[in-house]
């Protein structure tokens, strides 16, 4: 399973902050608890949050294919003007 930790308010956001799924498509596996689509639109990640797969930008990586072993971290870009 694809384990997914969520930083800042998210985890108060959706109740915790780390979540087990299971699933090799990272878009997939970001669908399965955001319902409401406050990370995800449309198939892609909001403006506004870094995805990091095993420590690395998901935007920097060719293709996305999760393992078991897998770590995604989902960060708030947090900032004021």
């Amino acid at each position: 399973m694809v384990k997914v930790i969520l930083r800042g308010p998210l985890s108060n956001t959706f109740g915790q902050s780390i979540f087990l799924i299971n699933d090799d498509n990272l878009i997939s596996v970001l669908k399965n608890f955001d319902k409401f689509g406050l990370i995800i639109d449309q198939g892609k990640v909001k403006p506004g949050y870094i995805v990091l797969v095993n420590g690395k930008d998901s935007r920097l990586l060719d293709t996305v294919t999760l393992g078991d072993s897998d770590v995604v971290e989902i960060i708030p870009i947090n900032h004021g003007g």
